[in-house]
């Protein structure tokens, strides 16, 4: 995909793609310095610059902005408690609710997207292929010829493609490429593969024959990573309690994963690379790599709309990450406040917010940079 064409998808999906998500976190503290007491002086759909006032409702100004991503609310006195119907003058309760709001509707609206998506847009692979995603320095697979990328269709005439029966909603055989191989450790071994030698080129396939030494670990006798290609989806129903129940465990599976990342990369059971965070760039690229023809057409929607869910969910745990500028930051502050029996200094808390939006602007840039010069893949 060219320059101009990747643009021309990336821009869409980026609007599509998080500009709801930024929407209904802002719509959450909206709602909550509403009920508040808090005056709301806009509540601006998009980023400045102003397009248009669209009309006033009582003290709050609804305008339409340029840039058309997410919105954004103006509230008076953020740091400034002199006015009794600023933000900083409310009670700590109150507060905390409004900035925890943001990030409480981004995890009830990736719950809510799960649940639509495996509602309405479910299905189920039914076929799969094993893609070589790595190659071991002088593995058995690197003398015999294999590369990532490399899609197994057989080994000793042995067909490689999983197929799974949707009905049971059964998951793919994982082991009948190991098990195969095993069974040629020191003897002769022919496989077919299927090759694309560049992006864009027409895939080949290719017969690699060779040995697997005697010696070879017989748990890894290639000694190769594999991921799954899915090729082939059918739609399944889900009831709405099945939706539900099966959101709240991909819900579940974010929070737990996002738990467990720090420790698994201080074992070293995952490498650096794999936890990089992404920027709005690499999210974008992700998004438009799951609207491509290929995935709509052996899986439709489910792993756009499931992505969507997650990175609602993975907002909002940002957000309350405990950073200056950030609602997480904001409320380390209040908490502070509790402790202490005592307010900060709004002008100091102001200072520290804004050294943190510098900072965070320049980690921004950092991550934009690096998923240009590096990209995400999830193939």
């Amino acid at each position: 995909m060219d320059l101009f064409s990747s643009i021309l998808i990336g821009l869409p999906i980026f609007v599509i793609l998080l500009g709801p998500l930024m929407f209904i976190h802002e719509m959450g503290h909206f709602l909550a310095a509403k009920k508040a007491g808090i005056r709301v002086e806009e509540f601006g759909m998009g980023l400045p610059p102003r397009a248009v006032r669209l009309f006033k409702r009582g003290e709050t100004e609804y305008t339409l902005n340029w840039l058309p991503l997410g919105a954004f609310v103006r509230m008076t006195g953020e740091e400034d408690p002199s006015d009794p119907r600023s933000f900083a003058a409310q009670s700590k309760r109150w507060r905390l609710i409004t900035l925890a709001a943001g990030p409480f509707m981004n995890f009830l609206g990736g719950f809510v997207i799960l649940t639509l998506a495996y509602l309405f847009f479910a299905t189920h692979p039914t076929e799969f292929q094993y893609r070589i995603q790595s190659v071991m320095a002088g593995s058995p697979a690197e003398r015999l010829g294999l590369r990532p990328g490399d899609i197994i269709l057989s080994v000793n005439g042995v067909d490689m493609i999983q197929r799974v029966d949707p009905a049971r909603r059964e998951q793919p055989e994982v082991t009948a490429l190991r098990r195969q191989t095993q069974q040629s450790i020191g003897k002769d071994i022919t496989l077919v593969v299927q090759r694309a030698d560049g992006d864009g080129a027409q895939p080949r396939e290719v017969t690699l024959t060779g040995q697997i030494p005697a010696d070879a670990n017989p748990e890894a006798p290639l000694g190769v990573s594999l991921t799954f290609n899915i090729t082939k989806s059918a739609h399944i129903a889900y009831s709405l309690p099945e939706a539900i129940a099966t959101a709240a465990s991909d819900v579940a599976s974010v929070f737990v994963t996002l738990v467990r990342v720090p420790g698994e990369l201080l074992s070293q059971n995952i490498p650096l690379e794999q936890a990089r965070p992404v920027g709005v760039v690499g999210i974008t690229a992700i998004g438009v790599s799951l609207v491509d023809e290929r995935t709509t057409e052996t899986q439709g929607l489910l792993p756009f709309l499931r992505f969507a869910g997650f990175i609602s969910i993975v907002l909002g745990l940002t957000n309350l990450l405990p950073i200056p500028a950030l609602d997480g930051g904001r409320i380390l502050f209040i908490l502070i406040e509790a402790i202490r029996g005592k307010r900060v200094d709004p002008r100091r808390e102001q200072w520290v917010h804004a050294v943190g939006m510098v900072i965070l602007l320049g980690l921004s840039a950092v991550i934009v940079v690096m998923d240009i010069v590096q990209p995400v893949t999830i193939r």
